[in-house]
Parts: structure tokens; C-alpha cells; sequence
């Protein structure tokens, strides 16, 4: 049950984000349209900024499968589409300068995507595991910011280019 309604709370806050504006969801508007009270959206998160990580986290996860085994180029990829499909559900975070919360929830998926096996399988042989969390988190940090000025710029570069992109940068560094 405790899943099924985290679920139901996400969905909703995806729905009312392709209508209005981050800042005017409410809470009490999010649980009536869910059919339940304040007290259990509290019960499954802690503030409305935990519900936009978790509703991320669940539509780019658990809908783009970027858990599976998969290259990080689709996991990527996947992710990036995924934003720019849904680029009313972005922009209408961004116009409400919630810019450190997108990043904060945008963050553990792109660590997510990248590391779907680049880090893994390629620097095994050279890096520490300190290196390696140094490493992954210089570029999901990289990632986030340029997947958040992409967004700002009407997402004109093509998915591929910058999959491409990123594809020959990580090259230059581990190869």
C-alpha cells in the first residue's frame, strides 16, 4: 500500500508540473487530487522538494529501466529524451528558479546513468575507488550542470550529439 500511494503521489505531482508552475503546487492541492490527507503525503515525504526527487527518481528509473543492465550511452540517452519530452515539467521548474532542487534531484540519476558501466568496466585497471568517486562525481557534476543549460536553451542540441560528445570526452580521459 505505502508504494502504491508514494506512486500515486508522484504520478499527480507529474500531472499538476505539466500545468502549473512549480510554486503553485501545493501540498493540500496534491493530496486531494490523490484522495488523501496532508498527513499522508507527510507520512511518505518530507516536504514537496523530496516528492520532486522521488517523482524523478520513479519516472526516469522505473520508466526509462535505466537500473537494467545497459551501456551508460542509453542510460544516458534514455534520460536526456526523458527531458526533453517532458521539457513543460522542466521549464516549469525552472521558471520558478527551483534551479538547487532540480539539480539535487537530477544528480543521483545522472551518477546513475554514467556509471551503468563506463567507470565499472574501464578504470578498474588504474584507479583507486577513491579516484573512481572522484571521478564520477567530477562528471555527473559536469553532466548536470550542461543537461541544465541545455534545457535553458530550448534543448537545441540533438540527444545524440551530446551522447556523442560526452562519449569522446570520457575516451580522452580513461583511454
Amino acid at each position: 500500500m505505502r508504494q502504491k500511494t508514494e506512486t500515486m503521489l508522484c504520478a499527480a505531482f507529474m500531472e499538476l508540473l505539466k500545468k502549473c508552475p512549480f510554486s503553485k503546487i501545493t501540498i493540500q492541492k496534491l493530496a486531494g487530487q490523490c484522495g488523501v490527507n496532508r498527513q499522508t503525503f507527510y507520512y511518505h515525504f518530507d516536504n514537496i522538494y523530496d516528492l520532486m526527487s522521488k517523482a524523478f527518481e520513479y519516472e526516469l528509473v522505473h520508466e526509462s529501466r535505466i537500473y537494467e543492465e545497459v551501456t551508460w550511452e542509453y542510460a544516458m540517452s534514455r534520460f536526456l529524451q526523458w527531458i526533453k519530452d517532458n521539457r513543460v515539467i522542466i521549464r516549469n521548474i525552472l521558471t520558478n528558479a527551483e534551479l538547487p532542487y532540480l539539480k539535487k534531484a537530477m544528480y543521483p540519476l545522472i551518477a546513475r546513468s554514467i556509471s551503468c558501466g563506463y567507470f565499472s568496466k574501464n578504470t578498474e585497471a588504474f584507479l583507486e575507488k577513491k579516484q573512481e568517486e572522484f571521478c564520477n562525481d567530477f562528471f555527473t557534476l559536469g553532466i548536470t550542470q550542461y543537461v541544465l543549460e541545455w534545457a535553458e536553451n530550448d534543448f537545441r542540441e540533438p540527444v545524440e550529439d551530446i551522447i556523442a560528445h560526452l562519449s569522446w570526452l570520457l575516451q580522452k580521459v580513461y583511454v
